[in-house]
């Protein structure tokens, strides 16, 4: 008895659907927009997230960053007063920790120019071009081997030119671009700060799946030799030491560098370190803090449109209630229950926003694949979306016809038979 009133509700339902489609069309649209906006913010969080893993896994695995900051990366100018007066990093220092077994790689790394705007940039310049804000890492030739850095045309400097203080340098291809257009860089001059190099290398062109900036970064860093980079700038005193530990030994390299620091710079046992250790993981943290963040303040946002909706559906429900006045007298003349009218209206209502719901979920799924395969993004529609947006569209529906269901359920038979 009671799956033929939930039957016959659903038609009843859905032939007041195609009795008024543009009210109904209207009433859904609060519900639809604020459902799919809810399932697209999940995809495209859900894509930067996955983006952000994939680029740490593929590019700096199991790389660990010693500074004297506690950050790396844009944060090196947030110092705070305790970090600008701690010691800075040596060379020496460097040599010590690839003196140890157990790391994979190190690179001491010094940087001229700034990982964003800056008025500390270095000046790059070839045919009369000048590169915009290019960043100089002076490095060891095994760096390739510690972060991905792959060579496109052309090679890495040697050992032989890193010792012997050869001013050669490999240049993103962004650079290259703004130095010689077309030409090929190859064997070129290129002036830094007023000292002239020789390009041996072009780095490949950035994937276009880096985040915050990262794909510009990788397009205009160039690499020098350490002890050149040493050389022409001495008034640049602190080292980052760049260390890669083979898989599953990252925190036993961690710990065995550390102590190696520790000693090394007379921090006492009880005292905390006074350098900065950075796991490339950390930044795929940081990001999914902000994704976290942002999921906090978009998803209510998005949430406001189905209670929009909902002012929606109460009204058509409402509207509803009064046309469908004899209707009722005549169901509660035949011995329907005033429950059983609450109900009929309560469920009318929630199909409503179900519906709408899943409209809005189909909309949240085809923009996932369009941005997937056509922007080549790697957006996917997160269960948590889905069921936030289904749930909260019917619990709107629920709420939305509560006043509608019990003003229907209250009226006097005898009356509403009438149509007053």
């Amino acid at each position: 008895m009671q799956k033929q009133i939930l039957r016959d509700i659903v038609i009843t339902v859905f032939d007041s659907l195609r009795a008024h489609k543009l009210r109904s069309a209207l009433t859904l649209l609060g519900v639809v927009i604020g459902t799919s906006v809810v399932v697209m913010v999940g995809a495209v969080l859900t894509g930067l997230s996955a983006r952000v893993a994939a680029i740490t896994e593929r590019s700096a695995p199991n790389v660990i960053y010693f500074t004297k900051e506690e950050r790396i990366g844009p944060s090196f100018s947030r110092q705070t007063a305790e970090e600008r007066q701690r010691k800075e990093i040596s060379y020496e220092d460097a040599l010590a920790v690839a003196a140890l077994d157990t790391p994979q790689a190190v690179s001491p790394q010094k940087i001229r120019g700034s990982y964003g705007p800056s008025a500390n940039k270095a000046k790059m310049t070839a045919k009369g071009r000048e590169a915009i804000n290019p960043l100089i890492l002076g490095v060891w030739e095994n760096f390739p081997e510690i972060v991905s850095v792959r060579v496109d045309r052309g090679r890495f400097f040697t050992e032989t030119e890193r010792k012997s203080r050869a001013k050669v340098c490999v240049i993103g291809v962004g650079v290259a671009r703004q130095l010689f257009e077309e030409t090929n860089p190859l064997d070129q001059d290129v002036r830094i700060d007023g000292e002239i190099y020789r390009v041996v290398g072009i780095l490949e062109e950035a994937s276009g799946e880096g985040v915050i900036g990262s794909d510009d970064l990788d397009e205009r860093t160039i690499y020098v030799p350490f002890e050149t980079i040493a050389k022409q700038y001495p008034e640049i005193e602190g080292t980052v030491i760049v260390v890669r530990a083979p898989a599953g030994k990252t925190d036993v390299v961690t710990e065995q560098v550390t102590t190696t620091l520790r000693i090394r710079r007379n921090v006492p046992n009880e005292a905390p370190n006074n350098f900065g250790v950075n796991r490339a993981e950390q930044v795929f943290e940081v990001i999914q803090q902000i994704i976290v963040g942002l999921a906090a303040i978009v998803v209510p946002i998005a949430l406001a449109g189905l209670v929009v909706g909902g002012v929606g559906v109460m009204n058509i429900m409402l509207v509803s209630v009064t046309e469908r006045s004899p209707e009722i007298g005549i169901r509660r003349a035949l011995g329907a229950r005033r429950r059983d009218v609450l109900t009929q209206f309560l469920v009318e209502a929630m199909i409503l926003t179900g519906v709408g719901g899943l409209i809005g979920i189909a909309i949240g799924f085809v923009f996932a694949l369009l941005i997937r395969f056509v922007v080549n993004f790697p957006a996917a529609v997160p269960m948590w979306a889905v069921i936030v947006g289904f749930f909260t569209s019917a619990s709107v529906g629920l709420i939305a016809g509560m006043w509608p269901a019990i003003r229907a359920a209250r009226l006097d038979p005898v009356v509403a038979i009438r149509g007053e």
